[in-house]
């Protein structure tokens, strides 16, 4: 019996240490998306212990994320390095987000900032700007990583790019589970678990999660409006324009099912005296799954950046003509 026991235990134990070399021969094929998310945590995220930030971008950084390449300058934005300060007449533009403005799945001449900033420069604008989008930021998180490394490029104007999962509460850190941190075999058995979970009802499906952070006493919901007020204040008192612009979630666009919940961000973001577009007239009449980086991941793709960077160029043209009058800048 008790050799049988070890028998079993042998067994067992040498079968979970295939999994992780049958899992990164045969599973990693560069478009998995939980392990395309673990790659970009590992190569190009960092811990930050600072409560109100949690993690960044790594300076330098550079991997391949769903066929695409993903690098880092000397900030940790993902876009090209830029001097420290906007050349003369050049009007400087921030865009600040989470993993759509950083482009999850796009090339980067085809993410948000860039596609916007091509637009404006094809229409004779003196422009530059950086990307601070990272992924799994909330609004929270994107105004500390402003202040720290945003602010001090002296921008013109910020674009506070705002997706749904924005009124998430922070994330949640471990820092000493080495099978999340090494193993692709583990990261894939907990991600498929999860979604056993979701379809099985064990956890609330994807419109009730995204509603339900939107409830009047929500942590994260009460976090965000602090930030939006935060963001309306730095911009005031360093005398910059800032727009927020709302991006979509994908799944389903017309109906759109979240139409309450853009009208109820839209609201706090107007009561700061701020500018608030919506960015699903510019797509609402595109198929979906046209717009999606794959299949399983409605994550903007080029394709929907592209389209939705026109939405954004035409409110910031009367932003970048306002600086042309009293600063020379943007003309």
């Amino acid at each position: 019996m008790f050799k049988n026991i070890l028998l079993v235990l042998g067994v067992t134990f040498v079968c979970l240490l295939a999994l992780e070399p049958l899992t990164r021969l045969f599973v990693d094929t560069g478009s998995v998306y939980e392990l395309e998310m673990w790659k970009y945590a590992t190569r190009v995220k960092e811990r930050d212990h600072r409560p109100d930030i949690g993690h960044r971008h790594r300076p330098n950084a550079h991997a391949t994320l769903m066929a695409q390449d993903v690098q880092t300058d000397s900030h940790g934005f993902r876009s090209p390095e830029i001097p420290a300060q906007a050349p003369p007449g050049v009007a400087r533009i921030a865009f600040a987000g989470d993993s759509v403005t950083m482009g999850w799945g796009v090339a980067e001449k085809e993410t948000l900032p860039m596609q916007v900033l091509a637009g404006l420069k094809a229409q004779g604008r003196k422009v530059d700007g950086f990307n601070l989008g990272v992924g799994n930021y909330n609004t929270w998180q994107e105004l500390a990583s402003y202040k720290d490394i945003g602010a001090p490029m002296k921008p013109d104007i910020i674009v506070l790019v705002y997706f749904i999962n924005d009124g998430e509460p922070m994330p949640t850190y471990n820092d000493h589970d080495w099978l999340e941190e090494h193993s692709m075999a583990w990261v894939v058995m907990n991600y498929r678990f999860d979604a056993l979970m979701r379809s099985s009802g064990e956890v609330p499906d994807w419109k009730k999660y995204y509603r339900d952070l939107y409830k009047d006493n929500a942590p994260g919901w009460i976090k965000t409006q602090e930030a939006i007020a935060g963001f309306a204040k730095v911009a005031k008192d360093a005398g910059i324009q800032l727009i927020v612009v709302h991006v979509p979630e994908l799944h389903e666009l017309k109906p759109y099912p979240f139409a309450d919940v853009t009208a109820k961000v839209k609201s706090v973001v107007e009561a700061q005296g701020v500018q608030f577009i919506d960015l699903l007239p510019t797509i609402e009449n595109e198929d979906p799954s046209t717009l999606w980086v794959t299949v399983p991941d409605p994550h903007p793709n080029g394709k929907a950046d592209i389209i939705m960077a026109k939405g954004i160029v035409k409110p910031l043209l009367p932003m970048l003509d306002k600086l042309c009058s009293a600063q020379n800048k943007g003309c």
